[in-house]
C-alpha cells in the first residue's frame, strides 16, 4: 500500500457488531499542525463502507458515498481530492464518519450481504499530502467515539436514524477536548487482499432537486408527493419538542389512505425484529434541526411524515436525486405522447439506477443485476456519457470471475446468484463489444480475452452437460414460460463464440478453430430450430426475432412473414421478456415493418401504454407490473435504442465501428407526425429529424467531419442532409 504511505485502515470496533436498532456509526478525528506553505494539498481516501472527511468543519467534497463498491476482498476503490482551499497554516482538524454500506450489513437478506467474506467494522484509509509529501495518515494515533455521533443507525438498504440531541459539530475542529474518545484500531494489514485502483467514473451527487408538487394531511401524518420516482432521499428543516420522534416513511406508491405501498418489494429481507424497509427516523434536538442522511439512500415518489408538531411547510422540504453525475449526451422527441413518455421515463430509470454500477432499483435491492445492464447497455452508450462507469463495473466483474469461469448475477456479490445464467453472464461478453461499436476502442474487449475463453469452457461444459440455468426470457408477458430454455441457451453460446472470435481478430490472435465450432453449433442450432420451410419451431416473437437480428435463417424473408403473424396473433401486444426485448423492434425493422414496432410501444396492454396511462414517471419491472413489485427499473429500456437506430435513422456500422462510418436508414412512420433528437458521438454530434407532411417525409440528418455514409443512394456531406420521400414508395419498400 505504498501509494498512501504509511496510512493504515482505522475503525472504532474490532468485529463488526450484529444487527440493532443502536448501531451508531463512529466519528474519527485527528489534529495536526502545518508549517509549510500551502502550494499543494491532496488527500487520499478509501472506504468500503463510505465515509464523508471533514477538514476545519467543511466537507471536502460534494461527492456523496465514497468510496465505490466493489468485492472488497479484490479491489479498493479510492479517491483523491484537492483539498489545498480547506487547509490553513497553523492547527488544522480532520474529521471522517465512517459507514456500513454494502461491507457491513448486519440484516439478513436472500443476497447475503451479512455473510460476505470481506464483512468488518466500519473503517477508512488516508492520507494527507502537502506539496507532495505525505504530513498526516489515518492510524492508531487517531481518536474514536461512538458516544459523539448522533447517527445512531445507518445502512444503505433500510434506513438513517439520528438523535439530534446528541449533534454538536464542535469534534471538528481545533481545540475539541477529545479526551474521552478511545484511540483508533488499526487493522491488520494481512488481512487486506484488494488491489488499491484509482476510480475512473464519475462520483454519486446529489443531480438535481425536486420541490413538493402537493402535500397532503393524513390521518398518520403528511404525504409529501413529489411527482417524480426517483432515486434519493429529502432534506427537512423542522422544529419539534426535544425528544420527540419523526418518521421519514420512503416509498414509490401509496393507497387511497396515503399509507406507503411497497409492491411486495420488501418480502425479501428476513431481519431482527425491529428492522425496517426504506425508513428514516429523527429525534428532535428542540430548536431547529435539519436533517437529511449521509449514507442511505431510497427509490421514491411519496414521503410520509409522521410526527411532526405543527404544519408542514413546502418551502421546509425538497428531494435530490442522487446517482452517478453522467453527462447526457442525447436528446429525442416525437409526435406521440407514449413514445417520448417512454424516452424520458427510460432516462429516469436509467439515471435512478446507476449507483457505481448499473442496479435492478433502488428499492428493493440496490444491486448490480447483470441481466438488466446486459439488456439496456447499447442504449446507455447513445444516451449517457457512461463508458467510465461501464469501465469501473467491468473490472468488478473481471474480478468477480471465479478460476471455474463462473460468474455471479449480482456484481459485486458476497457468493449469491452462481446459476442464472447467460442471460446474466454474457454482460461480459456484451459490454465491451458494445463499447467497441460505439467508440472504436477494442482495448476493453481484447484486454478480457482470457476471461472470455474462460466463460466459453465453462458455457460449453454446462451445455453438454444439458444444464439448466435459472434465467431464460425472464419476465416476458408470457412468453417466457414457451421459449426452451435450451433455445436461450445456444443463443447466447452461438453470441459467446462470434464475440470471442471478434475480440481475436481484433488482437490478431488465431481463432480459426473457434470459427470452425461456431459453424458447427450454428448448423446444429438452424437444423433443431428451423422446419423444411424455413420457419422457426418456437413460434413466438422472442424466437422469431432472435433468430432474425442474428441472421439464423435459410431465408429472412420467411422469419419476417412468421414474425408478423405472430405478432398479430398476439393481438399487437408484448408479449417479450428481457431477453426478447433486445430483438423484437430491431427485428420488426428489418423486417420492414416498423409500424408493428410502434404499435406495440404504443398499444401493448400491458406494456409501457400502461404504465404511461397509470401515471409512472419510470419504467417498471414487469409489463403488468401496476401492483407489484418496482416501479423503477431499466430492463426494459432498451427501446431507447431503437428510437435512435430506427426512428432517427442513427447507427454505428459493425465494420466501421466508432461512427466511422453511419449507417443511415430512418423507419418513417405517418402515424408517428415527426421525430428530432441527437446523439453526441465520439465522432461528434449527430442529428436528424423527419416530419410527415404533403404526402411525404422530409428527412433532414447532419453528420460532423469524419464521419461517411450514405441515404437513399446519396453520399452524405459534412453539415445538414435533406431527403423527401414519397408516403407511396414507402409503403411499396414494405411489403412482408
Amino acid at each position: 500500500m505504498s501509494l498512501f504511505g504509511n496510512a493504515k485502515y482505522i475503525k472504532a470496533t474490532k468485529t463488526a457488531p450484529s444487527f440493532s436498532r443502536f448501531d451508531p456509526l463512529p466519528f474519527f478525528r485527528r489534529e495536526f499542525t502545518v508549517n509549510q506553505e500551502l502550494c499543494s494539498a491532496q488527500l487520499l481516501i478509501q472506504a468500503p463502507g463510505f465515509c464523508e472527511v471533514f477538514i476545519n468543519g467543511s466537507p471536502i467534497t460534494e461527492d456523496k458515498f465514497i468510496s465505490p463498491i466493489s468485492d472488497f476482498t479484490k479491489i479498493l476503490w479510492y479517491h483523491v481530492y484537492d483539498v489545498t482551499p480547506f487547509l490553513k497554516k497553523g492547527i488544522n482538524t480532520l474529521g471522517v464518519i465512517a459507514a456500513n454500506g454494502f461491507f457491513n450489513e448486519s440484516f439478513q437478506s436472500a443476497w447475503k450481504f451479512h455473510l460476505a467474506a470481506w464483512r468488518d467494522a466500519p473503517q477508512f484509509m488516508l492520507a494527507l499530502k502537502i506539496n507532495g509529501e505525505e504530513v498526516l495518515a489515518s492510524d492508531a494515533t487517531w481518536k474514536a467515539s461512538f458516544d459523539a455521533s448522533h447517527i445512531i443507525f445507518s445502512h444503505l438498504r433500510s434506513g438513517e436514524h439520528v438523535d439530534m440531541r446528541r449533534k454538536n459539530d464542535a469534534w471538528m475542529y481545533a481545540g475539541y477536548d477529545d479526551s474521552k474518545w478511545h484511540s483508533a484500531i488499526e487493522r491488520d494489514p494481512s488481512e487486506v487482499t484488494g488491489e488499491l485502483r484509482l476510480t475512473p467514473c464519475r462520483p454519486v451527487r446529489e443531480c438535481e432537486m425536486l420541490m413538493p408538487v402537493s402535500i397532503r394531511k393524513t390521518d398518520r401524518g403528511y404525504l409529501v408527493d413529489f411527482g417524480k420516482n426517483s432515486a434519493g432521499y429529502i432534506e427537512i428543516t423542522l422544529t419539534a419538542p426535544r425528544g420527540q420522534e419523526i418518521v421519514f416513511r420512503y416509498s414509490e406508491e401509496v393507497d387511497e389512505r396515503g399509507y406507503p405501498k411497497h409492491n411486495q418489494m420488501d418480502q425479501l429481507y428476513y431481519p431482527e425484529e425491529g428492522w425496517e424497509f426504506m425508513v428514516n427516523r429523527l429525534i428532535a434536538s428542540g430548536g431547529v434541526d435539519t436533517f437529511k442522511p449521509k449514507f442511505s439512500y431510497h427509490g421514491f415518489r411519496y414521503v410520509l411524515i409522521e410526527g411532526l408538531s405543527g404544519p408542514l411547510r413546502a418551502e421546509d422540504v425538497h428531494a435530490y436525486f442522487v446517482h452517478n453525475d453522467v453527462a447526457r449526451t442525447s436528446e429525442f422527441t416525437s409526435g406521440n405522447d407514449i413514445i417520448n413518455y417512454v424516452y424520458t421515463a427510460g432516462i429516469r430509470s436509467c439515471l435512478s439506477n446507476m449507483f457505481w454500477s448499473l442496479t435492478d432499483c433502488p428499492t428493493r435491492e440496490k444491486l448490480g443485476w447483470t441481466n438488466d445492464a446486459q439488456a439496456s447497455c447499447e442504449q446507455m452508450l447513445i444516451n449517457f456519457d457512461i463508458v467510465p462507469l461501464f469501465e469501473k463495473w467491468y473490472a468488478d466483474v473481471l474480478a468477480d470471475q471465479l478460476d471455474t469461469g463462473e460468474l455471479h448475477g449480482i456484481i459485486p456479490s458476497p457468493g449469491y446468484g452462481l446459476d442464472w445464467g447467460p442471460g446474466c453472464d454474457y454482460f461480459l461478453f456484451e459490454i465491451p463489444m458494445r463499447v467497441y461499436l460505439y467508440t472504436g476502442n477494442p482495448s476493453m474487449l481484447t484486454g478480457a480475452i482470457p476471461h472470455l475463453e474462460k466463460y466459453r469452457a465453462f458455457f460449453r461444459d454446462a451445455i453438454e452437460r444439458n444444464y439448466e440455468f435459472r434465467l431464460g426470457d425472464w419476465l416476458g408477458g408470457g412468453n417466457s414460460k414457451v421459449i426452451p430454455s435450451e433455445f436461450i441457451r445456444s443463443v447466447y453460446y452461438i453470441k459467446v463464440l462470434r464475440t470471442l472470435i471478434l475480440a481475436k481478430r481484433l488482437a490478431k490472435v488465431d481463432a480459426k478453430e473457434d470459427e470452425r465450432e461456431l459453424d458447427a453449433v450454428t448448423q446444429a442450432f438452424t437444423d433443431q430450430y428451423l422446419n423444411a420451410d424455413g420457419e422457426c419451431t418456437v413460434n413466438e416473437q422472442t424466437s422469431c426475432a432472435i433468430m432474425i437480428v442474428l441472421g439464423l435463417y435459410r431465408e429472412k424473408e420467411i422469419l419476417c412473414r412468421q414474425l408478423v403473424r405472430v405478432v398479430e396473433r398476439d393481438g399487437i401486444r408484448v408479449t417479450v421478456g428481457m431477453v426478447g426485448v433486445q430483438y423484437l423492434y430491431d427485428a420488426l425493422s428489418e423486417c420492414g415493418r416498423p409500424d408493428l414496432a410502434y404499435r406495440i410501444i404504443t398499444e401493448s396492454e400491458p406494456g409501457y401504454k400502461t404504465w404511461y396511462e397509470y401515471g409512472a414517471t419510470t419504467l417498471f419491472e414487469k409489463w403488468d407490473g401496476v401492483n407489484i413489485h418496482s416501479h423503477n427499473h431499466h430492463m426494459f429500456s432498451n427501446v431507447l435504442g431503437w428510437f435512435f437506430k430506427s426512428l432517427l435513422g442513427i447507427a454505428p456500422c459493425e465494420d466501421a465501428p466508432g461512427f466511422a462510418r453511419v449507417k443511415i436508414c430512418p423507419q418513417l412512420i405517418k402515424e408517428l407526425g415527426f421525430v428530432r433528437g441527437y446523439e453526441d458521438t465520439v465522432k461528434g454530434r449527430i442529428s436528424a429529424e423527419w416530419k410527415y407532411e404533403n404526402g411525404g417525409f422530409t428527412y433532414t440528418v447532419t453528420i460532423p467531419d469524419g464521419v461517411s455514409g450514405e441515404y437513399m443512394g446519396r453520399r452524405l456531406t459534412v453539415g445538414e442532409n435533406t431527403f423527401f420521400v414519397k408516403e407511396d414508395l414507402l409503403l411499396a419498400d414494405n411489403e412482408v
